[in-house]
């Protein structure tokens, strides 16, 4: 899978799956997430633990966001992602 694929399912995954502000279907903010999406595939990439891409997206939520924090979200978000990235391999 190209990389613009994997990006593209990282993105739809952060969007749909993560959605820690709550704008899943909403007209406009369609890219609020896109910016961690990169981060997230390079540490699918190198191979990173679910603890670990969890453990940043918690740390987007609490650090830049600045929401509460849903730890059991993003470990759930996490393990998604491992699994579509090893069957997209």
């Amino acid at each position: 899978m190209s990389t613009d694929a994997s990006l593209r399912i990282v993105q739809a995954a952060l969007r749909w799956a993560w959605d820690p502000i709550g704008v899943r279907g909403i007209e406009g903010a369609s890219d609020e997430y896109d910016m961690y999406a990169p981060q997230v595939l390079e540490m699918l990439k190198a191979e990173a633990s679910v603890e670990q891409i969890a453990n940043y997206l918690t740390t987007v939520v609490r650090d830049r966001i600045e929401l509460p924090v849903r730890p059991d979200r993003d470990r759930n978000v996490s393990s998604m992602l491992k699994q579509m990235f090893a069957v997209s391999r």
